[in-house]
């Protein structure tokens, strides 16, 4: 699915903020250890860091915002994952990037949600598991951020973690 896609629901905000350009993506791909599904680099390029209807929020490597740095939230998140694996390992059965098939965070919801990627060796193949922090219960999705986003926001895909008025809301990116 193409990012022309999305925009026909989720318009492109005026100004964008934590967006990178190619050697900014070099240094990011660098520290994380890993290049980035190219979804997300296009993505995060046309929209920046930022929330989907105030709601759903992805995080940029880019952006100043400790909220949205991806960098300190997917450390935060996933160190707030090991602490409930480690008192609850039934409920938090899955291992952590850089493992394969370790959960990267990349965005999360008002709701306490976290939306991580499941690694591979291949970026473009990782797919996506969206769990709550507070029970573990988690959703896994074969498909891209873009995909994810197009599919939960036009409807096409249901996330039973997502509030049941999602689709009621307002469709802006707020950066």
């Amino acid at each position: 699915m193409s990012l022309e896609k999305l925009k026909t629901i989720l318009p492109v905000p005026a100004k964008t903020f934590g967006a990178g350009d190619i050697f900014q993506w070099k240094e990011a791909e660098k520290e994380l250890g890993s290049k980035f599904p190219s979804d997300y680099k296009e993505f995060i390029s046309t929209y920046g860091a930022g929330g989907v209807g105030g709601f759903l929020w992805i995080y940029s490597p880019f952006t100043c915002d400790e909220n949205l740095n991806f960098f300190i939230r997917s450390k935060e998140e996933n160190d707030a994952y090991f602490t409930s694996k480690q008192e609850f390992p039934e409920d938090f059965p899955r291992s952590l990037f850089p493992e394969e098939n370790g959960l990267l965070p990349f965005a999360g919801t008002d709701n306490g949600d976290v939306l991580n990627w499941i690694t591979s060796n291949d970026p473009e193949n990782w797919s996506i598991l969206v769990y709550d922090g507070r029970s573990g219960v988690s959703y896994e999705y074969k498909c891209s951020l873009v995909e994810f986003l197009y599919g939960v926001f036009s409807g096409n895909i249901t996330c039973h973690l997502f509030p049941d008025d999602l689709l009621d809301i307002e469709l802006e990116y707020i950066v």
